[in-house]
């Protein structure tokens, strides 16, 4: 499965979803394809045509945008580190050497990505960068042309209970940069 909304449309101007399967499995004489299949023409899920097109186009350029969005995501990161350090307590960014999955990210990835997380040991500092900026979008979408900025603990994982988010030490004060290209 897959969120065609973001790196693949690209644009934030479509909502798509695509899965894919191998045609293999089989399960009461059909496929797994053809199962999914029955599913999405019956529920009237699948996309208009425009929307195809939308995907389509976003995907003609991806290449291009990643690679950008991913360059980007690496000078802000190490921008961070170097420059903010009286303000940010952490950068976490898959992309920087010191990052604690950096091996494995590497083995199998080719660039960092465009999210790029700090903290700052304060949520209401968290909250003022995140009210006052002035380049970056306040949403909670990534894998777009635009930089976007959010607070998760405030917005996209908002509706998960406090004491989950702490049993699973979610900091509270954790700012998410979606990097745009």
């Amino acid at each position: 499965m897959h969120s065609a909304t973001k790196y693949l449309s690209g644009h934030s101007d479509t909502m798509a979803g695509c899965i894919t399967v191998l045609d293999k499995t089989e399960r009461d004489g059909k496929t797994l394809a053809e199962s999914i299949y029955f599913y999405q023409n019956a529920e009237g899920t699948a996309l208009a045509p425009f929307d195809c097109w939308l995907v389509l186009r976003g995907i003609k350029t991806m290449a291009i945008r990643v690679h950008k969005q991913q360059e980007n995501a690496l000078k802000i990161a190490k921008w961070l580190q170097s420059s903010c350090d009286k303000v940010i307590t952490q950068v976490l960014y898959a992309g920087l050497s010191d990052h604690i999955d950096y091996d494995i990210h590497y083995k199998q990835a080719t660039g960092g990505g465009a999210v790029v997380c700090f903290l700052t040991g304060d949520i209401l500092l968290s909250e003022h960068i995140v009210t006052r900026t002035k380049l970056f979008k306040i949403t909670v979408s990534f894998g777009n042309v635009s930089s976007l900025i959010s607070i998760p603990g405030k917005m996209s994982h908002a509706s998960i209970p406090a004491e989950v988010r702490s049993a699973r030490e979610f900091p509270e004060d954790l700012v998410r940069l979606c990097i745009g290209s």
